[in-house]
C-alpha cells in the first residue's frame, strides 16, 4: 500500500479557482512555453538592437563613402623633403605611405591631429609610416625648448614617449617639468639635460626646420604624404581617404613596397613655392634684436587702469592685451592663479593693446572700458574672453544689459573720445617699449612675453616679490615701492640697430562709435608674418593664433 495520502481523484475544493499546471518539458531538449516566450522576446531585443548597430554603422559607411569629400592637397606636384635617416619615425620602412609631419608642441591644432592621424594609421596596418620633424612657430615662446626636450628624449630611444607628454601637458612647458617627464619616461635625467643643451640637438632642430620651409610649410601641422602636401587637423574620415588614394597611387608604380618613395621622389620638386628658409631656430635669439630685454626694468604704470589688487601691493603685473587674441584669452586663467596664490602682494594692472589684424579687438577694448566707467570692467572682461570668436556690437549691448549697466550711459561713454585716448596711449606705451605681440607683461618693469606657464610667471614674481621686500626693509612704504624700483627704469626699447634714433610714431585710430565698423587695417591672411619661415617676427609673444587650423576651427 503507497503511503502517497494524496487522491489522483479528488475533485476541486469549492470556492477555489483552479491553478494551471506548469508546461514542463516531457523530454529532452523540449521547450516550455514560458521558455519560448522569454526567448522570443530576447531575440526581438537582439534584433532590434543589431537592426539599430547596423543601421548606425551602416549610415556611418555611407556618410564617409559618398558625404565627406577627401581633401584636398595644399599644392598640385609632389615635393621632397631633406631627411637625415635618424628622424623619430613609426610604422614599417618598407610601407607604401610615407607620411612627414612638420609639427610643434605648443600648437593646439598639432594635438589635435595626433589622434586621428594614428586611428587612421591603424585602418591601414603595416601601409603607413610616419616621420615625425620639429617646425617650432617663432610665436610660441616654449615651442622651441619643447622640440629639443622630444629630441634629447630620441637621443635615449624614448621620443614617442616624450612626444606624449609634451602634448598632454601642452599648457605646462617648462624645464622643470621637461626635466620631471624624462624622469617618468625612464630616462637618464643627466644625459638628457646635456643632450638638451647640446650642439647635436639644436642642429637637427635647424635641420628640421629648414626642411620644413623648404617644403613650403609656413604653419603648423603641415604633412607631405608621399611628397603630396597637406595643411592642418585632419580627421580619421579624411585621413583614411587621403591614405585609399595613396596607396592605389603606390600599387600601380609596379615596383616593391621599399622602392615607392624612392620612386615617387625622382621626379619631385626640391622646394614648394620659392622655398626660402630664412633664420633657423638657432639663430633667432640672436636676430631678436626688437623685444625688451627682459633683464632690464621698464617704466610701465597703471596710470589709472583697470586693476586687481590694493595700489600698495608690493608686485604688479602690467598686462597689455587684446580681446580677440586665443593667447590672451588662455593666460587669463594663469593669471587668476598668480592673484589667487600671492592675494595682495600682487596687483594686476590690464592694459589694451588690439592688434591691427583682429578687427573686433578694439571695439571690445571700448566696450570693456565703457563697462569700467560703471565699475564693471572686470565682469565685461570675464564675459568677452568666451566670446572672442563672436565679438559685435549686439553682444556688447547684451553684456552691457546683462552686467546691469545704465545703457544710455554705456552708449555716451562708448563715443567719448577721451575713452579711446585711453586705448590708443595703452597702445602707444607698447609699442615704445618694444611689446608687440599680446599678451605682454610687466612685472615691477620686468619683461614677460606670452601665454606663458604658472611655472615662469611665478618664478619671477618670486623674484621680484623678494626685491620689493628688501626695499620696505630699507624703509620704503610699501606703496612706493614701484616707483622706487622703476626711478632708473627705461623710458622706450630700441633695438640696437635703432640706437641714436627717435621712437618711431605710432599710428593712432579714432574711437569706434556704435554700430559702425572700426577703422582697422584689413586682417591679416593666414599664415601671417609670425608664421613664415624667415619673416620678420616679434619676439616669441604669441600675437596671433595662424596655426593651420582644422576645417571646423578658423585660422586668426
Amino acid at each position: 500500500m503507497s503511503d502517497d495520502k494524496t487522491d489522483s481523484n479528488a475533485t476541486q475544493e469549492p470556492g477555489k479557482a483552479s491553478t494551471p499546471a506548469p508546461v514542463v518539458q516531457d523530454k529532452a531538449g523540449e521547450e516550455t512555453k514560458a521558455t519560448r516566450g522569454g526567448a522570443a522576446n530576447i531575440l526581438g531585443v537582439l534584433g532590434f538592437a543589431a537592426t539599430l548597430v547596423f543601421g548606425f554603422y551602416a549610415g556611418r559607411w555611407i556618410k564617409e563613402s559618398y558625404f565627406t569629400d577627401a581633401p584636398a592637397a595644399a599644392a598640385e606636384g609632389r615635393y621632397r623633403v631633406d631627411l637625415r635617416g635618424d628622424e623619430p619615425s613609426m610604422g614599417p620602412e618598407d610601407a607604401l605611405i610615407t607620411v612627414i609631419e612638420f609639427s610643434d608642441f605648443q600648437c593646439p591644432y598639432c594635438a589635435r591631429a595626433t589622434p586621428s592621424l594614428k586611428e587612421a594609421m591603424d585602418a591601414y596596418d603595416g601601409d603607413v609610416r610616419v616621420i615625425f620633424k620639429q617646425f617650432p612657430l617663432r610665436m610660441h615662446n616654449r615651442a622651441v625648448p619643447a622640440a629639443k626636450a622630444a629630441l634629447a628624449a630620441h637621443q635615449q630611444g624614448k621620443f614617442w614617449e616624450m612626444h606624449d607628454k609634451l602634448f598632454e601637458g601642452q599648457r605646462a612647458l617648462s624645464d622643470p617639468n621637461f626635466n620631471r617627464w624624462a624622469n617618468e619616461i625612464g630616462l637618464d635625467v643627466a644625459k638628457f639635460k646635456q643632450d638638451f643643451s647640446g650642439a647635436a640637438v639644436s642642429k637637427q632642430l635647424d635641420e628640421d626646420y629648414a626642411a620644413g620651409s623648404r617644403a613650403g610649410c609656413t604653419g603648423t601641422p603641415c604633412f607631405i604624404v608621399n611628397g603630396r602636401p597637406y595643411s592642418g587637423a585632419l580627421d580619421a574620415v579624411r585621413w583614411k581617404k587621403v591614405f585609399s588614394a595613396e596607396k592605389r597611387a603606390a600599387e600601380s608604380l609596379g615596383v616593391a613596397p621599399g622602392e615607392v618613395y624612392a620612386t615617387l621622389m625622382k621626379d619631385a620638386a626640391e622646394s614648394r613655392g620659392g622655398g626660402k628658409v630664412g633664420a633657423v631656430p638657432s639663430e633667432w635669439g640672436k636676430a631678436q634684436g626688437d623685444g625688451p630685454d627682459p633683464n632690464k626694468r621698464y617704466k610701465v604704470l597703471p596710470e589709472g587702469r583697470p586693476q586687481l589688487g590694493p595700489d600698495d601691493a608690493l608686485v604688479t603685473i602690467v598686462e597689455f592685451s587684446d580681446f580677440q587674441c586665443p593667447y590672451c584669452e588662455r593666460v587669463t586663467e594663469t593669471v587668476e592663479r598668480v592673484k589667487t596664490k600671492y592675494g595682495d602682494d600682487v596687483r594686476v594692472v590690464f592694459r589694451h593693446h588690439p592688434l591691427p589684424f583682429h578687427a573686433a579687438a578694439r571695439p571690445a577694448a571700448v566696450a570693456a572700458m565703457a563697462a569700467h566707467r560703471q565699475g564693471k570692467f572686470w565682469e565685461m572682461h570675464d564675459r568677452l574672453f568666451p566670446k572672442r570668436k563672436e565679438l559685435n556690437e549686439e553682444l556688447y549691448k547684451s553684456l552691457a544689459q546683462e552686467l546691469g549697466l545704465d545703457m544710455a550711459q554705456f552708449d555716451a561713454d562708448r563715443n567719448d573720445p577721451g575713452l579711446g585716448k585711453m586705448i590708443d596711449d595703452d597702445i602707444a606705451l607698447a609699442r615704445t617699449m618694444g611689446a608687440n605681440g599680446t599678451p605682454a607683461f610687466f612685472v615691477n618693469g620686468r619683461y614677460l612675453s606670452g601665454a606663458v606657464p604658472f611655472e615662469m610667471f611665478t618664478a619671477l614674481v618670486d623674484k621680484e616679490l623678494a626685491a620689493a621686500k628688501a626695499e620696505v626693509a630699507k624703509g620704503t612704504p610699501k606703496g612706493q615701492v614701484l616707483q622706487t624700483l622703476l626711478a632708473d627704469a627705461e623710458i622706450a626699447h630700441r633695438p640696437p640697430n635703432d640706437a641714436g634714433r627717435a621712437a618711431r610714431p605710432t599710428s593712432k585710430t579714432a574711437p569706434v562709435q556704435p554700430g559702425k565698423a572700426p577703422t582697422k587695417a584689413a586682417p591679416a591672411p593666414a599664415g601671417a608674418a609670425d608664421a613664415v619661415p624667415g619673416a620678420a617676427a616679434p619676439e616669441a609673444k604669441a600675437p596671433a593664433e595662424v596655426d593651420a587650423a582644422p576645417a571646423d576651427a578658423p585660422a586668426h
